[in-house]
């Protein structure tokens, strides 16, 4: 049975306006789906093919983003558009220096994450820290491997920021962005992130860039494991 992830979720309820809480039991409710039907999405879930390019790249991060805001925005209305519009989110609220709009970008799917999950998903197990080599392309043929080879912590935390300036540099240079739209990066911190010293590395280089500063009144970034969580306001907006 070739079951899709669309056919549990569909654009009506997507894009319904929650409140954090109401979004956070929603979103809990599909991911429960996924799970009890994980053989039958394997694939799609892990290549990220259809909606559920949305659900992992856009709809995840703004769970783990909740979570951390949810009492501080309890009155909050959420409203994710799934359209082409110039946002992700637009959030309704009368309170002053909450954000009207939010845009969500991923730090970690670049083609080479693409690869290594193509790779996983033919052999059922993959390093998510080797190095991704392919030769030839879909049309001639695409052949993939993967290291074994495990890097060293220090350079994983190097390798994640890098990712995540480069993901905020691309959301910079983009079309103006609608007046009081804050961007929301998310990253891959189950792997080089247990200790504080190193999420505390991670919050060093946030603290000094401040290239998002042209575009965006906030600048949010958070840990696909839901534990970190960094946020900062353009004073100037205040």
């Amino acid at each position: 049975m070739n079951t899709m992830l669309k056919s549990y979720i569909n654009k009506n309820e997507i894009s319904q306006p929650k409140t954090p809480n109401e979004f956070i039991e929603w979103f809990e409710q599909k991911l429960k789906i996924t799970k009890n039907h994980r053989e039958e999405l394997k694939k799609q879930n892990i290549l990220h093919e259809g909606i559920a390019k949305k659900f992992y790249e856009e709809l995840f991060p703004l769970y783990r983003f909740l979570q951390h805001k949810a009492e501080e925005w309890h009155d909050v209305k959420i409203n994710y558009s799934p359209g082409n519009q110039n946002f992700d989110v637009e959030v309704k609220s009368d309170r002053e220096f909450i954000p009207k709009y939010i845009e969500i970008t991923q730090a970690d799917m670049n083609e080479n994450e693409s690869l290594r999950m193509r790779y996983f998903s033919k052999k059922s197990t993959v390093s998510m820290t080797g190095k991704v080599l392919k030769k030839g392309t879909k049309r001639t043929g695409l052949r993939i491997s993967v290291d074994d080879e495990a890097k060293k912590r220090c350079v994983l935390i190097s390798e994640k920021m890098e990712q995540i300036r480069i993901a905020i540099n691309k959301k910079i240079n983009v079309t103006k962005r609608p007046d009081s739209t804050a961007l929301l990066v998310y990253f891959d911190d189950y792997i080089g992130f247990t200790q504080n010293k190193e999420r505390q590395k991670i919050n060093v280089f946030l603290s000094k860039n401040e290239s998002w500063k042209k575009q965006y009144i906030y600048l949010f970034v958070v840990g696909a494991s839901g534990e970190f969580f960094w946020e900062k306001v353009e004073r100037n907006n205040e």
